[in-house]
């Protein structure tokens, strides 16, 4: 059976499989988000939100990941929950990836790396010179590609990495 993974723009008709992820990988941890917060990511900026999905012949569309972005007028620490609707700015040099995901099943396959990859493209696009963005569990992986650690802090519970990269 031939499979294909495709990276498509989210859409609304995700949201319900990108908060099942978002709680799934998350939610242990305490930094899964607000389902409406989601919704706005995707409602205010859409090109900067994108799902991975697994074409098999005969089968249903599988999801797999997703990546969900804003774009800020300045470089600061993010904050989880943070309403787009307020911080997003259309005209800003920085990008700030919100959400990159894979599902356990997908992850170490490449696939958080095509999502970065878009992520870095969409912010060369955008006329962002920096991305910047927190983790808890991918400091590494976000290390590899180029990313610097900033800076440290807690918010519900989970320690935070604040990771930036500037593009050249």
């Amino acid at each position: 059976m031939d499979k294909t993974i495709i990276l498509r723009p989210a859409t609304l008709a995700d949201l319900a499989h990108i908060v099942a992820m978002d709680r799934d990988l998350f939610g242990e941890h305490g930094t899964e988000e607000d389902p409406a917060i989601i919704r706005a990511r995707l409602e205010v900026f859409p090109v900067g939100c994108v799902v991975l999905e697994e074409r098999a012949n005969g089968q249903p569309p599988r999801f797999v990941g997703y990546l969900t972005t804003e774009k800020w007028a300045e470089a600061r620490e993010p904050t989880l929950d943070e309403d787009p609707r307020l911080t997003h700015v259309p005209d800003g040099r920085v990008l700030n990836i919100t959400t990159l995901a894979v599902g356990r099943p997908d992850q170490r396959g490449g696939l958080g790396a095509r999502l970065l990859a878009y992520a870095e493209d969409l912010a060369r696009q955008e006329g962002c010179g920096e991305i910047i963005l927190e983790t808890e569990q991918a400091e590494r992986f976000y290390l590899r590609y180029g990313f610097e650690t900033l800076g440290e802090r807690r918010q519900r519970g989970a320690h935070l990495i604040i990771m930036r990269k500037r593009l050249a």
